[in-house]
């Protein structure tokens, strides 16, 4: 999702709470019932063997991967997801999390923390000037040094340079070196890196 639809999704957001409320149905719905027939589909299972193993008729499944059904309950999706020998995750998120989700903007989860927890909601997150520090993800510069690269990246972040220096160097790192499993071509990114290749 580019930098005007993720804006655009947060203005549609503002405009209510039935707004949100809709949003988080049509998602829930869509997410469970499309990633239910895509794990469906990897594990090479029909809706016959998936029932068959989730102690379930075919027409349950066939409805399970119906994005307007909409009915799920938390004991089927354990039900489901014990069958496919699959985690299930099931818990409360702020809008912010749900839009980085939605637009496949990477968000590191805090995990089973007390500030994860408690979840903000919209109005506490509006004040706080979460939606308009939505920056976009940009390109790393390869070859350029991670110094320079996380500088690079701090200054677009809208940091100032004495951020990037009193950075700890895990955190500069971090933000210069992509992840040694992005391709690009038949070279890794990280590989590309090491040898100074733009």
């Amino acid at each position: 999702m580019n930098l005007n639809s993720k804006k655009g999704l947060i203005a549609r957001l503002r405009r209510g709470r039935k707004v949100r409320e809709q949003f988080v149905a049509s998602h829930l719905g869509k997410g469970i019932s499309h990633q239910l027939r895509a794990t469906r589909d990897l594990m090479g299972w029909s809706q016959e063997r998936l029932a068959k193993e989730a102690g379930m008729n075919q027409n349950a499944i066939s409805r399970l991967e119906s994005s307007s059904y909409g009915k799920s309950t938390i004991t089927t999706l354990k039900r489901l997801a014990a069958s496919m020998d699959v985690g299930l995750i099931v818990r409360f998120v702020p809008f912010s999390e749900m839009i980085d989700w939605v637009s496949a903007t990477p968000r590191r989860i805090e995990g089973l923390t007390t500030s994860a927890l408690a979840v903000e909601n919209f109005a506490r997150e509006e004040a706080a000037g979460v939606f308009e520090n939505q920056f976009p993800l940009v390109e790393l510069r390869v070859g350029g040094g991670a110094a320079e690269s996380a500088r690079t990246q701090f200054e677009l972040a809208g940091m100032s340079d004495d951020s990037v220096g009193s950075a700890t160097p895990p955190t500069a790192m971090n933000a210069a070196m992509p992840a040694p499993w992005m391709r690009q071509g038949d070279r890794s990114i990280g590989a590309m890196h090491a040898a100074g290749i733009q």
